[in-house]
């Protein structure tokens, strides 16, 4: 799912104006910054956008992609562990010992642990409460007080 779809227009948009703020024009043809619609030098209205100490790309997904990463956390990867621990908080008695079955599974059988992570994490991207962004999973909750921060802050305008 796309990350408009998955923030919903209005906060995309918020998003991509942060972006056009943050990002300079800039003709790749030339390497220079831009100051109009087109290169003083060259006449090109093919611009790239320039972000600062980061780089050069087409479009404002990678600077929306950027921003999200360097001012959220991901999804913390113990998270889902924690789940399964609140699913099965008692421990087991097997003969006379007796063991964290969460333990158990994650050391005899890890396979099967990270599978079930996984699935746990996948079901969460599916009701749409994370949303991955360039490989990392961001909880959508967070996503959106970005954006509506970001809008707000000065450092971003």
């Amino acid at each position: 799912m796309s990350l408009c779809k998955s923030l919903g227009s209005e906060n995309y948009e918020a998003l991509e104006k942060i972006a056009f703020r943050k990002t300079n024009p800039f003709c790749y043809s030339c390497y220079r910054k831009v100051e109009k619609q087109f290169c003083s030098t060259c006449g090109s209205d093919d611009n790239m956008r320039l972000f600062e100490g980061v780089g050069v790309g087409y479009g404002t997904l990678w600077v929306i992609e950027h921003l999200i990463s360097e001012n959220c956390a991901s999804v913390d990867s113990s998270y889902a562990e924690q789940s399964l621990r609140d699913c099965y908080p008692e421990t087991v008695q097997v003969g006379w010992i007796e063991v964290d079955p969460i333990e158990i599974i994650k050391e005899q059988y890890p396979l099967d642990f990270r599978l079930a992570c996984d699935e746990y994490l996948d079901s969460l991207r599916a009701d749409g409460e994370i949303i991955e962004v360039d490989g990392d999973d961001y909880w959508k909750t967070i996503l959106l007080i970005l954006s509506a921060s970001l809008m707000t802050c000065k450092l971003y305008k």
